[in-house]
């Protein structure tokens, strides 16, 4: 065996607090969206679309995700 192991030491393992929250959330989301099934009438700009009421809370869910991964991005210079 090496004397120079330089793996770091893991803490606790298992999942984290933040990972659970994300469940939760996900669950809540994914919940809210299927009960939600009825028509509505979408207005965006210049155009009006009558869809159901999941897929406009579906595609709002992914653009939110979206827009936070790109906010919560770290950036790294070279």
């Amino acid at each position: 065996m090496s004397e120079y192991n330089t793996a770091p030491d893991k803490k606790g393992g298992g999942i984290s607090g933040r990972a659970i929250g994300g469940i939760v959330i996900a669950a809540l989301v994914v919940v809210f969206i299927a009960i939600n099934r009825d028509q509505v009438e979408l207005s965006l700009l210049f155009f009006t679309l009558n869809t159901s009421l999941w897929v406009a809370l579906t595609i709002a869910a992914v653009g939110g995700l979206l827009a936070g991964f790109l906010i919560g991005r770290k950036k790294y210079k070279r």
